[in-house]
This record gives C-alpha cells, structure tokens and sequence, in this order.
C-alpha cells in the first residue's frame, strides 16, 4: 500500500483517501479490534471498586490508561500514522505490564507505589539543580522538611525504583519484553534502523526521495499486538474483580491467534 502526500504531511485534506484505503484492506481487523475495546469498557464499567481497597483503586485507572493507548494505537494505524501508533503501542504493553503486575500479588502493588517516592526525589534534585521554567512551582515547594520526610519514607520503605523490565517479570510477561517492548522501542527512540524506512532507494542503494508511511504492512501485525496485549490486560482486571471474562476473552485470543498464523502463512 502506498500512498503519496503534497506539502502538508498527514495533515493534508487529501488524508481521508489514506483512512478509506486502510479501512478497506483490514476491515474485519479494525471491527474486531473495536469490538474487544466496547468489551473491555463493558469490563471496566462492571468492576465494583471499593474505596478502601489500594489494589483496586489502583487497577481501574491503570486499565484506563491501558485503554487509552490502545484506543490511540488503533486511531494512528487508522490514519496511517504507523510510528507514532508504534511508539503508543509501545505505552499499552508498559501499562498493562503494570496493570498485571499490581494485580498479581500484594508485594507487587507496594513495590510499584513506593517507587513513586523515588520519583519525586529525582524531581525534587532535577529542579534544585536547574533554573528551567517548567520546574519553578517545585522549586518553591520544596523545604528542608520536605526532603527530610521523603528521605525517611525512603529508609522506612526501603523503596526501591522499579525498571520496565521488572514490572514485565511480576506481570508474567517477560517475553513481551524481550520481544514486542524492545522492538518497539526502536520507535520510541528513534533509532538509525527506523530512519532508513522513511528513504525511498534505487537498485543501486541511492536515495531517490523521501518517503512518507513505509511500514503500511505493518498494519495488521500491529493490531493484532495491540489486540492481544489489551486483552491480557483484561484478564488481569477481570480476575481482580471476579468478572466473567473467559468466554469473551477466549472468543478474542483465539482471532488473535488465527490472524498470527494467516500473516505468518503470507
């Protein structure tokens, strides 16, 4: 699939002919893709979050923003926008890494909190050691006491930052990390590979121009990660809050594992 653009990018008047293409070659995989999103809502709106209950108060906004990148990764691969999508997909796997981790055991959920003290200390030395704007509010919040009490709940914690790569572990996910996360992240961090895409080539290895959208291919292998992805998440969430996902859930994996094993067969 190729398409070419004027002098506007993506943001041209002519971008609805690239949205109608894309809808028409994947269909069916966007219906569905849109379909495990109204089920995951339905999920989410059925959970009975108690108040006092730290793990659910944290699980129903992590899912939420799981959703949103999901929703987000689904608009961009929609409109073609496939880096951007990639780099949001990338940001739906790190949430429900988080997501499932918080739900699996108790000492997860506090390992996750208590790194957030370690956050905000870094916050904290950054705006002490430079005159940046955007850091004035937190300079003028910050009181000797202030750190002091940060620095004891560190000690009494015994706090811990807590890696990408750790919440993948507690979430029982750490292939996805070895695999679907790193890749990803070329996008993120906009790596020479990823580069080179956006370069059309003659046969002799010269660049004849540059290219705009060059991974339209990717587009199905990308929907169906996302898809996955969202719905590990809901397994963690429905389990959290003893919903009956399994027949819906099920139904899903088993589209998601058909369309693998067609691209894998092309």
């Amino acid at each position: 699939m190729t398409f070419e653009f004027d002098s506007e990018g993506f943001l041209t008047d002519r971008r609805g002919a690239l949205e109608a293409e894309i809808d028409g070659a994947h269909r069916e995989l966007f219906a569905r893709a849109r379909q495990i999103n109204r089920d995951c809502h339905d999920l989410l709106f059925a959970a009975d979050i108690r108040n006092r209950d730290v793990q659910h108060l944290l699980i129903a906004p992590l899912f939420v923003r799981a959703l949103e990148h999901y929703q987000a990764t689904l608009i961009l691969l929609g409109t073609g926008l496939i880096a951007p999508a990639r780099v949001l997909l990338r940001a739906t796997v790190e949430a429900v890494f988080t997501t499932r981790a918080v739900a699996a055991d108790e000492k997860a959920l506090t390992a996750f909190i208590n790194a957030d003290l370690h956050w905000r200390r870094k916050m904290i030395k950054k705006a002490q050691q430079h005159d940046h704007t955007n850091l004035e509010e937190l300079r003028e919040a910050i009181t000797p006491a202030l750190i002091e009490n940060l620095e004891k709940q560190i000690k009494t914690s015994g706090a811990k930052p807590l890696k990408v790569e750790d919440l993948s572990r507690l979430a029982g996910m750490h292939e996805w990390y070895t695999t679907h996360y790193a890749l990803l992240s070329k996008a993120t961090h906009t790596s020479v590979r990823e580069l080179e895409s956006y370069l059309s080539l003659d046969d002799a290895g010269e660049v004849r121009s540059l290219t705009y959208a060059p991974s339209m291919e990717e587009i199905p292998h990308l929907v169906l990660t996302a898809a996955h992805c969202i719905l590990l998440g809901a397994a963690a969430f429905a389990g959290t809050f003893e919903l009956d996902f399994q027949a819906k859930g099920s139904a899903h994996v088993k589209f998601v594992e058909a369309g693998f094993r067609s691209l894998n067969e092309e």
